[in-house]
């Protein structure tokens, strides 16, 4: 496995551990979607599975984030685009959504 992908999907398992851990792991996704065309088709399987983690999580990772980030302040500084929805955990928290 991509030695990104296996850091990744192991920090979205940790929705308590400090905003500054999970900046990285904002980050690491970042970098993942620079290399999703090279993931083999087990590893986007499991890139999807890690995005939906953190999706359901999104309230969980979002309080522990914004002790130390604001993420609004964030994606105007530097144009952030909804397509990196990661950078939107503010907004995904408070949305009726569910991936079950």
């Amino acid at each position: 496995m991509n030695p990104l992908l296996k850091n990744y999907c192991v920090s979205v398992e940790f929705p308590d551990v400090s905003g500054a851990e999970h900046l990285e792991m904002l980050q690491m996704r970042d970098r993942l979607t620079e290399i999703e065309p090279q993931l083999t088709e087990e590893e986007k399987i499991l890139l999807t599975k890690a995005d939906r983690q953190l999706v359901e999580n999104a309230n969980s990772f979002y309080q522990e984030l914004s002790r130390f980030i604001n993420l609004t302040e964030k994606r105007k500084a530097q144009f952030i685009c909804p397509q990196r929805w990661w950078w939107y955990l503010d907004v995904l928290a408070v949305l009726p959504i569910s991936c079950k």
